[in-house]
């Protein structure tokens, strides 16, 4: 297996009763197989990480689930964190799962529409008010028509 250069970044919103002795525990988890900067803002109630260094892939996971942990067990919000491994950058959502499931779904909205976009497509949005028949004399509440 080939090692790689890994980064992970970002911030992320936490309790304010957040302990320095949790952010202690991490820091000597991850210590043994990256660079690990942790910083706690007690005004802002979060987070910033930067963990990084040369490693095997399976030890990049193994942060990512850790910090996956910490979010879910002090977070108070989800977050996305960058996570670039030899130059490829990927999110890692972090927090409360339901935060996570609403952050994935906002990314797949997104990823829909890249394609969209991508093909050259026109077209058109058409809202109406609830309960409005599609074959009624009424104007649309709005008609957006997007060109790329």
């Amino acid at each position: 297996m080939d090692k790689g250069t890994y980064v992970l970044s970002g911030s992320l919103p936490v309790h304010d009763d957040l302990e320095a002795e949790q952010i202690e525990r991490i820091r000597q988890h991850l210590g043994g197989i990256a660079t690990v900067y942790l910083a706690h803002d007690q005004t802002a109630h979060a987070v910033s990480l930067r963990i990084s260094g040369t490693m095997l892939r399976d030890d990049a996971r193994i942060i990512e689930r850790r910090i996956e942990k910490f979010a879910e067990e002090n977070g108070t919000a989800g977050a996305i964190l960058l996570s670039e491994w030899n130059g490829l950058s990927d999110w890692l959502m972090v927090g409360l799962n339901w935060h996570v499931q609403c952050l994935l779904k906002l990314d797949a909205v997104q990823e829909q529409f890249a394609r969209l976009v991508e093909r050259d497509f026109d077209f058109l949005v058409r809202l109406q008010p609830p309960g409005g028949n599609a074959g009624s004399e009424r104007q649309p509440l709005m008609c957006v028509s997007v060109a790329t």
